[in-house]
């Protein structure tokens, strides 16, 4: 039914054999990501980041670990695929949140045990949940979606209404457990264009990315190259007064997201680098409804506000 449901569903299959129940999550993570985990009784280690999203590992966590959890952030996967190595040579499960990275050549690890994400950031989809498992099939089955939540989400999709669409997500953040989807999701998803939404976000982020000024007082992005292969979910930067830039930007009805909030498993505290992430970062759209026009359009906005 949702990412974290996919996430849920995983982690009820490895704790048939998981005595340990400790995972270890990037500290960079949004709420509905650690919540499953927690959900299901496991013990929450956390491994930082550096301000270009690749993993900073500790390798004393390799004796004290059961699960590695990894994330490709926004379509570009940077964490270290030695210590990964490292967990798979110990019998460490890897399970991988590949919500911002599905779409992106090699957006799934090769040695991953599970994977789980959701559609819903890549199109409107009332569902959109998945899980997979790499040797063998799942044991147990999934419950029916819950109807009222779908259908808020339905209502949500249709008339693009945040209150709508925020009573259902914060309903799912009670509920969610172990439901599937629903037919008309599956039906989207296995119809869906896949290769002309990469290459329209592909494109879209590139236009963005070469029609901005070599410098921005201010402002810079988070991933400088579009490297081959990755599909972005997003065009993130940096910027030092987010608030103002998104007062700015909205003005010129131009959307911004901050993905995510502080969560309440988190404690930043000792962890500078990850809180200047949580605080600074901010994404931009680069999806399938937009043309390169747009972006030069976002370029121009992003200027302009440095200028001022």
């Amino acid at each position: 039914m949702s990412g974290r449901c996919g996430i849920y569903h995983c982690l009820r299959d490895i704790l048939r054999r998981d005595t340990r129940k400790v995972a270890y999550l990037p500290r960079y993570t949004c709420e509905t990501v650690a919540a499953p985990f927690h959900k299901a009784g496991y013990a929450l280690r956390f491994y930082d980041l550096d301000e270009n999203l690749r993993s900073v590992f500790d390798p004393a966590a390799l004796g004290e670990i059961s699960v590695l959890s990894l994330c490709g952030y926004y379509g570009f996967c940077n964490y270290d695929r030695d210590f990964v190595r490292a967990c798979r040579d110990r019998g460490i499960v890897i399970f991988e949140d590949v919500t911002h990275s599905l779409l992106s050549a090699g957006g799934i690890d090769p040695l991953c045990d599970y994977a789980a994400g959701s559609f819903r950031k890549w199109m409107g989809v009332p569902c959109g949940g998945f899980a997979m498992k790499r040797h063998g099939a799942f044991a147990g089955a999934c419950l029916p979606p819950d109807s009222r939540h779908l259908e808020l989400r339905r209502q949500a999709i249709a008339g693009q209404d945040s209150d709508v669409f925020w009573e259902g997500e914060m309903l799912l953040r009670k509920i969610f457990g172990d439901f599937g989807s629903d037919a008309e999701s599956e039906y989207l998803l296995c119809h869906a264009d896949l290769t002309g939404i990469c290459e329209a976000r592909r494109r879209n982020y590139a236009a963005l990315l070469d029609a901005l000024p070599q410098r921005l007082s201010g402002i810079r992005p988070v991933f400088p190259e579009l490297t081959d292969g990755a599909v972005p979910s997003h065009f993130c930067v940096y910027c030092d007064d987010r608030p103002r830039l998104q007062e700015y930007l909205r003005q010129r009805e131009i959307g911004s997201t901050v993905y995510w909030p502080v969560g309440p498993l988190i404690d930043l505290t000792g962890h500078d680098t990850v809180r200047y992430i949580y605080n600074h970062i901010l994404s931009l759209p680069c999806d399938q409804r937009y043309q390169p026009a747009d972006m030069h359009r976002i370029a121009r906005a992003l200027a302009d506000f440095c200028e001022e």
